[in-house]
């Protein structure tokens, strides 16, 4: 029978805090989470994995919904079974950004679901600022001060015209991560990276019913 059990990963560095049936909690000393989730039950997917245009704009309008938003939406394969792998963001109080990254692997019958929680905690928006002055001084993005916008700064990753709340910025972009390794940004994609490569699936799962949406 497949259980929470069913699946595993590399999780050195790492305290566990709970388990049970439906859940495993782990954090560590810098305030991030990680859960691994199991739902017996038919995954709630609006449409296969390979349509990801669909895909981004569910994900999309269900993490707006929550005043968040993308910063990827992506398909990863492991042992030939298909998951999505997604990145948002939710802003925080006082100040600061909270990212959330997820690996799903749904089947016919149940999902798996791996999730990390990386707060943005001390002084933030340092990466922001100093890749902002980068993007300023060679002319990629301006300042309108009547209209207090910077342009060129924010979009949607996957649709320039979306103007939801919490939009990607250009220091969110993944080739400033090694110039700031310790943000939370940039270890919530090293997380799911490791995650990705160490996760293992038993036998029982990959006989299971693949997903259809």
């Amino acid at each position: 029978m497949v259980s929470i059990r069913s699946t595993t990963f590399d999780s050195t560095g790492w305290n566990l805090v709970d388990q049970n049936e439906s859940c495993i909690t782990w954090d560590n000393d810098r305030g991030e989470v990680l859960f691994k989730h199991f739902f017996p039950i038919p995954p709630d997917i609006p449409c296969p994995l390979d349509q990801l245009n669909r895909l981004r704009d569910s994900y999309r309008q269900g993490v707006s919904q929550s005043g968040g938003g993308l910063i990827s939406v992506n398909v990863v394969r492991v042992q030939g079974v298909l998951g999505t792998r997604t990145i948002f963001k939710f802003p925080q109080k006082p100040s600061g950004m909270a990212y959330v990254g997820s690996i799903t692997f749904p089947f016919r019958d149940f999902s798996f679901v791996i999730k990390i929680q990386c707060p943005e905690l001390g002084i933030t928006g340092v990466r922001e600022a100093v890749v902002l002055d980068k993007l300023m001084s060679t002319g990629e993005v301006s300042i309108d001060p009547q209209k207090r916008k910077i342009h060129g700064w924010s979009q949607d990753p996957y649709d320039q015209s979306y103007e939801g709340p919490s939009l990607m910025n250009r220091a969110e972009e993944i080739k400033y991560d090694a110039e700031f390794p310790d943000h939370p940004l940039s270890r919530a994609r090293n997380f799911l990276t490791n995650i990705t490569n160490s996760i293992s699936f038993d036998e029982e799962v990959l006989r299971a019913a693949p997903f259809t949406a």
